[in-house]
């Protein structure tokens, strides 16, 4: 008698208000579920990858009470750097329960050398034992080169990734 009964809960149907038999989707359909609604739905993500190309891809996912779903985005192209992660949570129905960013991509950053010519002293720079200065017999006036202006320091803290 108890075997039937466990029967019965297993044959159980469940039913919308309106009388139609609920449809239970699939781990992988869940998966569809939440690239499909990650590409129709820019508006959810940070404002500078809101009108951006992206490409998501599905990193992950599992089946619980509800379907954990997550997806890795980038701008799509040339981007280096990490990829941002967000998280589905999708019930058995294939409704969106939960949508979350856990983190944004972020670019790699690469350190440009900086050349600068800087006036005044050039006492760093040695020919033959001798400071070089400019004006000194050693500032290659003799050797018929151009003199060259002293340029400003430029630094370049951080350039945009390729």
């Amino acid at each position: 008698m108890a075997e039937d009964q466990g029967n019965k809960e297993e044959d159980k149907f469940e039913f919308t208000a309106e009388g139609e038999a609920l449809a239970w989707i699939g781990l992988e359909q869940a998966r569809l579920v939440a690239l499909r609604h990650a590409r129709d739905n820019p508006d959810f993500y940070p404002h500078q990858y809101r009108n951006l190309p992206l490409a998501q891809e599905v990193i992950a996912s599992e089946e619980g009470e509800d379907y954990y779903v997550r997806l890795s985005f980038r701008p799509s192209g040339r981007f280096r750097g990490e990829s941002g992660v967000e998280l589905f949570t999708i019930d058995k129905s294939g409704s969106i329960e939960i949508r979350q960013i856990l983190s944004e991509p972020r670019p790699r950053t690469r350190m440009v050398p900086v050349l600068a010519l800087v006036g005044g002293n050039w006492s760093g720079l040695r020919r033959g034992g001798n400071a070089v200065r400019p004006g000194s017999a050693g500032d290659g006036a003799e050797a018929g080169l151009p003199e060259v202006p002293a340029k400003e320091l430029v630094a370049v803290i951080d350039a945009p990734a390729e």
